[in-house]
């Protein structure tokens, strides 16, 4: 039997069973038809979100001989390391979170616990943590006045490398790319992703072009002059993640 590199990649499986799949124990189960309603948006009902811990994504990265995971974010076993890397020069540059724990970073990620519409994770290569990234819904990010495109199951991302013994090409495209395919095989719907790094972090954008991004667009948010960058589903799945 044939099976093209682009449905293999889009097969959405659990971790458990005869045949593995990419998601994490969490698997995702979107409401289809309910709709949330409040004084300024209509949006749907979004899934649970999963407990701190929970193992959203894994794979396999054969140029690297390691295997990639993202799990969510446990506030009192993670928060040494959030601080740690946002308290890095070069993180700061760009998210601008120096502080104390308990007094900026703590708080910050308490109010993200209780946002239905973002998922704050830990990346791991082979158990070694590096990256934090919030995977969120654009509808009802700050995002969704300039993201003209954005439909309602469409999807984001921030992130952070923090281990600055894990970082270079060969792993951000390893990382990158994974993140795209688990926001893609979370809901079927889910057309674009886009991202919105500073319009100056001229390495990130890169990065993006070179897999598969467009730069729709600059704008301007009040803390940052932004790029926004976008990514399609049939382009992606064209090649799929890198391996």
């Amino acid at each position: 039997m044939f099976c093209s590199r682009s449905v293999f990649f889009q097969v959405s499986l659990p971790p458990s069973g005869t045949y593995k799949g990419w998601l994490g124990t969490h698997v995702i189960e979107s409401p289809y038809n309910d709709i949330h309603l409040s004084e300024h948006s209509q949006y749907p009902l979004r899934p649970s979100k999963p407990l701190g811990g929970t193992l959203v994504y894994s794979r396999y990265i054969p140029s690297l001989d390691k295997t990639f995971t993202m799990r969510a974010l446990n506030i009192e076993s993670d928060a040494d390391a959030f601080a740690e890397w946002m308290n890095n020069d070069r993180v700061a540059k760009f998210w601008n979170m120096k502080g104390d724990k308990d007094k900026v970073h703590v708080p910050y990620l308490n109010a993200l616990d209780v946002d239905k519409h973002v998922v704050n994770v830990i990346g791991s290569l082979d158990d070694e943590q590096f990256l934090y990234t919030e995977l969120y819904y654009v509808a009802e990010d700050h995002l969704a006045p300039f993201a003209d495109s954005a439909g309602l199951y469409d999807r984001g991302f921030h992130l952070l490398v923090g281990n600055e013994r894990l970082r270079g090409p060969h792993i951000v495209r390893a990382w990158l790319t994974s993140i795209v395919h688990c926001l893609f095989l979370h809901d079927r719907r889910t057309r674009y992703v886009f991202l919105e790094p500073r319009a100056d972090n001229e390495k990130l954008i890169g990065y993006l072009l070179l897999h598969g991004f467009t730069k729709l667009k600059e704008f301007d948010f009040p803390h940052k002059r932004a790029a926004l960058m976008r990514i399609e589903r049939e382009t992606f799945f064209k090649v799929g993640p890198a391996m």
